[in-house]
Protein backbone atom coordinates (compact mmCIF):
# COMPACT_ATOMS: atom_id res chain seq x y z
CA UNK A 1 0.00 0.00 0.00
CA UNK A 2 2.75 2.63 -0.01
CA UNK A 3 5.75 2.78 -2.18
CA UNK A 4 5.66 4.77 -5.18
CA UNK A 5 1.85 5.60 -5.15
CA UNK A 6 1.81 6.06 -1.00
CA UNK A 7 0.19 8.52 0.85
CA UNK A 8 3.70 9.64 2.34
CA UNK A 9 4.34 10.54 -1.35
CA UNK A 10 1.54 12.54 -1.36
CA UNK A 11 2.28 14.09 1.67
CA UNK A 12 5.31 14.75 0.25
CA UNK A 13 4.63 16.75 -2.75
CA UNK A 14 1.87 18.71 -0.97
CA UNK A 15 3.48 19.76 2.15
CA UNK A 16 1.28 22.55 2.84
CA UNK A 17 -2.00 20.25 2.36
CA UNK A 18 -0.09 17.89 5.35
CA UNK A 19 0.76 21.27 7.10
CA UNK A 20 -3.09 22.43 7.64
CA UNK A 21 -4.15 19.16 8.40
CA UNK A 22 -0.93 18.72 11.20
CA UNK A 23 -1.79 21.96 12.61
CA UNK A 24 -5.63 22.00 13.34
CA UNK A 25 -4.94 18.42 15.22
CA UNK A 26 -2.06 19.72 16.90
CA UNK A 27 -3.07 23.03 18.00
CA UNK A 28 -6.48 21.21 19.49
CA UNK A 29 -4.84 19.09 21.77
CA UNK A 30 -2.59 22.13 22.73
CA UNK A 31 -5.57 23.57 23.53
CA UNK A 32 -7.57 19.98 25.65
CA UNK A 33 -4.35 19.49 27.41
CA UNK A 34 -3.68 23.54 28.34
CA UNK A 35 -6.95 23.18 30.09
CA UNK A 36 -6.30 20.12 31.74
CA UNK A 37 -3.18 21.34 33.16
CA UNK A 38 -4.86 24.60 34.45
CA UNK A 39 -7.37 22.82 36.12
CA UNK A 40 -5.04 20.36 37.38
CA UNK A 41 -2.97 23.56 39.03
CA UNK A 42 -6.00 24.52 40.72
CA UNK A 43 -6.58 20.84 42.20
CA UNK A 44 -3.11 20.95 43.46
CA UNK A 45 -3.26 24.52 44.88
CA UNK A 46 -6.95 22.82 47.11
CA UNK A 47 -5.04 19.40 48.07
CA UNK A 48 -2.19 21.33 49.30
CA UNK A 49 -4.44 23.53 51.90
CA UNK A 50 -7.20 20.56 52.52
CA UNK A 51 -5.85 17.24 52.40
CA UNK A 52 -2.36 17.77 52.52
CA UNK A 53 -1.57 18.14 55.90
CA UNK A 54 -3.84 15.35 57.35
CA UNK A 55 -1.36 13.15 55.70
CA UNK A 56 0.71 13.54 58.89
CA UNK A 57 -1.77 14.49 61.55
CA UNK A 58 -5.54 14.43 62.01
CA UNK A 59 -7.02 18.06 63.33
CA UNK A 60 -9.76 18.26 65.97
CA UNK A 61 -11.55 21.20 66.33
CA UNK A 62 -13.69 22.58 68.96
CA UNK A 63 -17.27 23.06 67.64
CA UNK A 64 -18.14 25.79 69.97
CA UNK A 65 -15.39 27.15 72.39
CA UNK A 66 -12.99 24.56 73.47
CA UNK A 67 -12.51 20.96 73.35
CA UNK A 68 -13.53 19.23 76.79
CA UNK A 69 -10.89 18.92 78.70
CA UNK A 70 -12.01 15.03 79.48
CA UNK A 71 -12.65 14.51 75.89
CA UNK A 72 -9.06 16.00 75.18
CA UNK A 73 -7.46 13.39 77.82
CA UNK A 74 -9.44 10.38 76.17
CA UNK A 75 -7.50 10.95 72.44
CA UNK A 76 -4.57 11.34 74.26
CA UNK A 77 -4.93 8.19 76.43
CA UNK A 78 -5.66 6.34 73.09
CA UNK A 79 -2.64 3.31 72.51
CA UNK A 80 -2.79 4.79 68.64
CA UNK A 81 -2.03 8.45 69.92
CA UNK A 82 1.55 9.50 69.72
CA UNK A 83 1.55 13.03 70.42
CA UNK A 84 -2.00 15.38 71.01
CA UNK A 85 -0.73 18.78 70.09
CA UNK A 86 -2.25 21.86 70.81
CA UNK A 87 -2.59 23.94 67.02
CA UNK A 88 -4.28 26.63 65.78
CA UNK A 89 -4.91 26.33 62.24
CA UNK A 90 -4.55 30.03 59.98
CA UNK A 91 -4.11 30.96 55.74
CA UNK A 92 -1.65 32.89 54.34
CA UNK A 93 -2.31 34.32 50.63
CA UNK A 94 0.01 33.35 47.64
CA UNK A 95 0.11 33.84 44.27
CA UNK A 96 -0.57 30.84 42.03
CA UNK A 97 -0.81 30.27 38.60
CA UNK A 98 -5.07 30.83 38.82
CA UNK A 99 -4.48 33.97 40.86
CA UNK A 100 -4.50 34.41 44.94
CA UNK A 101 -4.67 31.44 46.30
CA UNK A 102 -3.59 29.83 49.75
CA UNK A 103 -1.75 28.02 51.83
CA UNK A 104 -1.86 26.84 55.53
CA UNK A 105 -0.16 28.60 58.83
CA UNK A 106 -0.05 26.06 61.41
CA UNK A 107 0.26 27.23 65.03
CA UNK A 108 2.13 25.35 67.39
CA UNK A 109 4.03 25.72 70.71
CA UNK A 110 7.50 26.73 70.32
CA UNK A 111 9.20 23.82 71.75
CA UNK A 112 7.17 21.84 69.30
CA UNK A 113 8.11 23.52 66.14
CA UNK A 114 10.93 22.01 64.90
CA UNK A 115 8.73 18.30 66.22
CA UNK A 116 6.38 19.21 64.24
CA UNK A 117 8.72 20.42 61.26
CA UNK A 118 9.98 16.83 61.18
CA UNK A 119 6.91 14.75 61.63
CA UNK A 120 5.23 16.85 58.86
CA UNK A 121 8.19 16.40 56.14
CA UNK A 122 9.25 20.08 56.32
CA UNK A 123 13.35 21.58 56.90
CA UNK A 124 14.53 24.43 57.96
CA UNK A 125 15.93 25.78 54.83
CA UNK A 126 17.16 29.02 55.99
CA UNK A 127 17.29 31.32 58.63
CA UNK A 128 15.82 30.60 62.18
CA UNK A 129 12.78 28.97 63.68
CA UNK A 130 10.25 31.27 65.29
CA UNK A 131 11.02 31.91 69.12
CA UNK A 132 8.47 31.44 72.03
CA UNK A 133 5.80 34.26 72.42
CA UNK A 134 7.45 36.61 69.89
CA UNK A 135 5.02 37.31 66.70
CA UNK A 136 7.76 35.36 64.36
CA UNK A 137 6.89 33.40 61.25
CA UNK A 138 8.78 30.98 59.51
CA UNK A 139 7.20 30.54 55.46
CA UNK A 140 8.11 27.71 52.82
CA UNK A 141 9.95 29.01 50.12
CA UNK A 142 7.27 29.08 47.35
CA UNK A 143 5.34 31.33 49.45
CA UNK A 144 8.61 33.41 49.60
CA UNK A 145 8.88 33.32 45.96
CA UNK A 146 5.79 33.60 44.95
CA UNK A 147 4.65 36.94 47.24
CA UNK A 148 8.31 38.57 46.44
CA UNK A 149 9.29 38.32 50.17
CA UNK A 150 12.72 38.13 52.43
CA UNK A 151 13.75 37.37 55.61
CA UNK A 152 13.40 40.39 58.02
CA UNK A 153 10.30 41.56 56.03
CA UNK A 154 6.91 41.80 57.73
CA UNK A 155 3.73 40.15 56.57
CA UNK A 156 -0.33 39.94 58.43
CA UNK A 157 -3.26 42.01 58.01
CA UNK A 158 -2.03 44.96 60.79
CA UNK A 159 0.32 46.26 57.47
CA UNK A 160 -1.50 44.57 54.75
CA UNK A 161 -5.37 44.50 54.66
CA UNK A 162 -5.62 42.70 52.16
CA UNK A 163 -3.45 39.57 53.55
CA UNK A 164 -5.51 36.82 55.09
CA UNK A 165 -3.06 35.97 58.34
CA UNK A 166 -4.37 38.27 61.43
CA UNK A 167 -1.42 39.97 63.30
CA UNK A 168 1.74 41.09 62.54
CA UNK A 169 4.81 38.93 61.91
CA UNK A 170 8.48 39.25 60.76
CA UNK A 171 9.48 36.10 58.73
CA UNK A 172 13.06 34.79 60.84
CA UNK A 173 12.76 31.45 58.81
CA UNK A 174 12.49 29.96 55.50
CA UNK A 175 11.01 25.88 55.25
CA UNK A 176 11.45 23.93 52.66
CA UNK A 177 9.07 20.63 51.92
CA UNK A 178 6.13 19.25 49.96
CA UNK A 179 3.61 20.47 52.50
CA UNK A 180 4.25 23.87 51.69
CA UNK A 181 2.66 25.65 55.23
CA UNK A 182 4.41 28.19 57.20
CA UNK A 183 4.88 27.72 61.64
CA UNK A 184 4.00 30.65 64.14
CA UNK A 185 4.07 30.34 67.90
CA UNK A 186 0.92 29.27 69.20
CA UNK A 187 1.22 31.74 72.39
CA UNK A 188 1.48 34.65 70.18
CA UNK A 189 -1.41 33.30 67.36
CA UNK A 190 -3.68 32.64 70.15
CA UNK A 191 -3.24 36.27 71.50
CA UNK A 192 -4.84 37.54 68.58
CA UNK A 193 -7.83 35.51 68.49
CA UNK A 194 -11.19 36.50 70.32
CA UNK A 195 -11.50 34.13 72.12
CA UNK A 196 -8.18 34.47 73.65
CA UNK A 197 -9.31 34.97 77.40
CA UNK A 198 -10.71 31.26 76.86
CA UNK A 199 -8.22 28.92 79.38
CA UNK A 200 -8.63 25.79 77.39
CA UNK A 201 -7.70 24.75 73.77
CA UNK A 202 -9.79 24.82 70.53
CA UNK A 203 -7.97 22.54 68.39
CA UNK A 204 -5.63 19.86 68.17
CA UNK A 205 -3.20 18.19 65.97
CA UNK A 206 -3.85 14.37 66.67
CA UNK A 207 -0.12 12.52 65.50
CA UNK A 208 -0.81 8.67 65.17
CA UNK A 209 1.84 6.17 66.15
CA UNK A 210 3.34 4.91 62.45
CA UNK A 211 0.66 2.56 60.69
CA UNK A 212 -2.26 3.80 63.13
CA UNK A 213 -3.60 6.78 61.52
CA UNK A 214 -6.42 5.01 60.01
CA UNK A 215 -7.19 3.33 63.57
CA UNK A 216 -7.11 6.65 64.89
CA UNK A 217 -9.22 8.18 62.45
CA UNK A 218 -11.48 5.87 62.96
CA UNK A 219 -12.21 6.52 67.16
CA UNK A 220 -12.18 9.89 66.37
CA UNK A 221 -15.22 9.72 63.67
CA UNK A 222 -16.96 8.41 66.83
CA UNK A 223 -16.63 11.50 68.91
CA UNK A 224 -19.58 13.72 68.89
CA UNK A 225 -20.26 16.59 66.43
CA UNK A 226 -21.84 18.99 69.55
CA UNK A 227 -18.51 19.45 71.17
CA UNK A 228 -15.76 18.29 68.30
CA UNK A 229 -15.37 18.59 64.29
CA UNK A 230 -12.86 16.25 63.32
CA UNK A 231 -11.10 16.77 60.09
CA UNK A 232 -9.48 13.52 58.50
CA UNK A 233 -7.48 12.93 55.37
CA UNK A 234 -10.12 9.77 54.28
CA UNK A 235 -12.71 12.59 54.35
CA UNK A 236 -11.36 15.54 53.31
CA UNK A 237 -9.90 13.47 50.61
CA UNK A 238 -13.44 12.23 49.56
CA UNK A 239 -14.41 15.75 49.24
CA UNK A 240 -11.14 16.54 47.56
CA UNK A 241 -12.26 13.23 44.72
CA UNK A 242 -15.88 14.79 44.02
CA UNK A 243 -14.28 18.68 43.47
CA UNK A 244 -12.24 16.54 41.13
CA UNK A 245 -15.14 14.83 39.53
CA UNK A 246 -17.30 18.22 38.85
CA UNK A 247 -14.03 20.22 37.48
CA UNK A 248 -13.46 16.57 35.39
CA UNK A 249 -16.75 16.67 34.02
CA UNK A 250 -16.64 20.80 32.98
CA UNK A 251 -13.15 19.99 31.07
CA UNK A 252 -15.19 16.94 29.15
CA UNK A 253 -17.78 18.88 28.31
CA UNK A 254 -15.58 21.45 26.99
CA UNK A 255 -13.08 19.22 25.39
CA UNK A 256 -16.55 17.51 23.69
CA UNK A 257 -17.44 21.01 21.94
CA UNK A 258 -14.06 21.42 21.01
CA UNK A 259 -13.74 17.96 19.67
CA UNK A 260 -17.20 17.75 17.87
CA UNK A 261 -16.27 21.16 15.55
CA UNK A 262 -12.84 20.26 15.22
CA UNK A 263 -14.17 16.53 13.98
CA UNK A 264 -16.29 18.18 11.75
CA UNK A 265 -13.44 20.84 10.28
CA UNK A 266 -11.36 18.11 9.92
CA UNK A 267 -14.12 15.54 7.75
CA UNK A 268 -15.13 18.63 5.68
CA UNK A 269 -11.40 19.21 4.87
CA UNK A 270 -10.23 15.89 4.29
CA UNK A 271 -13.40 15.05 2.00
CA UNK A 272 -12.20 18.24 0.00
CA UNK A 273 -8.91 16.72 -0.02
CA UNK A 274 -10.00 13.56 -1.16
CA UNK A 275 -12.33 14.53 -3.94
CA UNK A 276 -8.92 16.60 -5.70
CA UNK A 277 -7.43 12.84 -5.42
CA UNK A 278 -9.85 10.93 -6.67
CA UNK A 279 -8.14 10.17 -9.58
CA UNK A 280 -5.10 8.78 -7.86
CA UNK A 281 -7.87 6.65 -6.34
CA UNK A 282 -9.17 5.67 -9.81
CA UNK A 283 -5.60 5.06 -10.73
CA UNK A 284 -4.98 2.87 -8.02
CA UNK A 285 -8.82 0.74 -8.40
CA UNK A 286 -7.79 0.75 -11.91
CA UNK A 287 -4.30 -1.22 -11.50
CA UNK A 288 -6.37 -4.04 -8.99
CA UNK A 289 -6.63 -2.14 -5.90
CA UNK A 290 -10.25 -3.55 -4.65
CA UNK A 291 -12.17 -1.24 -1.96
CA UNK A 292 -11.12 -3.13 0.50
CA UNK A 293 -7.31 -2.23 -0.15
CA UNK A 294 -8.32 1.18 -0.53
CA UNK A 295 -10.18 1.38 2.88
CA UNK A 296 -6.89 -0.02 4.24
CA UNK A 297 -5.12 2.50 2.54
CA UNK A 298 -7.20 5.48 3.60
CA UNK A 299 -7.63 4.06 7.15
CA UNK A 300 -3.44 3.94 7.21
CA UNK A 301 -3.46 7.01 5.80
CA UNK A 302 -6.00 9.01 8.19
CA UNK A 303 -4.91 6.98 11.38
CA UNK A 304 -1.12 7.97 10.81
CA UNK A 305 -1.92 11.87 10.34
CA UNK A 306 -4.48 11.84 13.53
CA UNK A 307 -1.50 9.74 15.86
CA UNK A 308 1.18 12.08 14.16
CA UNK A 309 -0.51 15.21 15.10
CA UNK A 310 -1.37 14.02 18.21
CA UNK A 311 1.73 13.05 19.68
CA UNK A 312 3.23 15.69 18.21
CA UNK A 313 0.49 18.03 20.16
CA UNK A 314 1.47 16.39 23.16
CA UNK A 315 5.22 16.75 22.63
CA UNK A 316 4.90 20.57 21.99
CA UNK A 317 2.70 21.13 25.17
CA UNK A 318 4.91 18.99 27.22
CA UNK A 319 8.17 21.20 25.83
CA UNK A 320 5.95 25.10 26.33
CA UNK A 321 4.97 23.83 30.12
CA UNK A 322 8.43 22.50 30.64
CA UNK A 323 10.09 26.05 29.82
CA UNK A 324 7.47 28.47 31.15
CA UNK A 325 7.71 26.28 34.35
CA UNK A 326 11.38 26.80 34.36
CA UNK A 327 11.53 30.74 33.34
CA UNK A 328 8.28 32.01 33.97
CA UNK A 329 6.31 30.45 36.77
CA UNK A 330 9.08 28.59 38.76
CA UNK A 331 11.13 32.37 39.29
CA UNK A 332 7.82 33.39 41.19
CA UNK A 333 7.08 30.29 43.37
CA UNK A 334 4.46 29.04 41.08
CA UNK A 335 4.00 25.64 40.51
CA UNK A 336 3.05 24.40 36.46
CA UNK A 337 1.81 20.46 37.00
CA UNK A 338 3.45 18.68 34.74
CA UNK A 339 2.02 16.77 31.86
CA UNK A 340 0.00 13.36 33.43
CA UNK A 341 -1.89 10.48 32.67
CA UNK A 342 -5.45 12.67 33.37
CA UNK A 343 -4.30 15.32 30.77
CA UNK A 344 -3.60 13.23 28.48
CA UNK A 345 -6.92 11.10 28.36
CA UNK A 346 -8.47 14.48 27.72
CA UNK A 347 -7.20 14.49 24.48
CA UNK A 348 -7.19 10.68 23.36
CA UNK A 349 -10.56 11.31 21.98
CA UNK A 350 -9.43 13.89 19.54
CA UNK A 351 -7.34 11.67 17.18
CA UNK A 352 -10.39 9.27 17.69
CA UNK A 353 -13.17 11.12 16.92
CA UNK A 354 -11.90 13.30 14.00
CA UNK A 355 -10.09 9.38 12.58
CA UNK A 356 -13.87 7.99 12.68
CA UNK A 357 -15.34 11.41 11.26
CA UNK A 358 -12.51 11.84 8.55
CA UNK A 359 -12.73 8.05 7.67
CA UNK A 360 -16.51 8.04 7.03
CA UNK A 361 -16.92 10.51 4.63
CA UNK A 362 -14.13 9.23 2.77
CA UNK A 363 -15.28 5.52 2.83
CA UNK A 364 -18.50 6.89 1.64
CA UNK A 365 -17.02 8.47 -1.24
CA UNK A 366 -14.60 5.48 -1.88
CA UNK A 367 -18.11 3.69 -2.51
CA UNK A 368 -19.79 5.70 -5.09
CA UNK A 369 -15.80 5.13 -6.83
CA UNK A 370 -16.20 4.74 -10.49
CA UNK A 371 -12.66 3.83 -11.92
CA UNK A 372 -13.71 3.51 -15.29
CA UNK A 373 -14.80 7.26 -15.49
CA UNK A 374 -11.96 8.55 -13.76
CA UNK A 375 -9.64 7.32 -16.01
CA UNK A 376 -11.78 8.64 -18.74
CA UNK A 377 -11.96 11.69 -17.33
CA UNK A 378 -15.58 11.80 -16.74
CA UNK A 379 -15.51 12.56 -13.12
Amino acid sequence: MLGVLGFPLYFARNQARALALLCVVVLAVMEVSTVALLTGSLLGDVWLTMVAPLQYFTEVTASSVEVPPDLASAIAARPQTLVLLPMLPELIRVNTLLGPGSRNVFAVPAPFLGWFLRHTGETLAAGRLPAAGAAEIALPVQVMQSRHLALGDIIGQEVDPQEWLPGEWEIVGVLGGAMQSGVVPYDAMRALLPLSDVPGVGSYAAFARPGELGTLDTYLDTLPLSAVRVYTQAAETGEYDSDVRLLDWLVWSINLVTVGVLSLAMGLLNNLYYRQRMEEYGVLAAIGYTHGLLARRALAEVAAVTLASWGLGLGLTLALTRALQRWLFAPHGITLPALDGRDVLFTVPIPCLIAAFTLATVLRRLGRLDPVAVVERRE
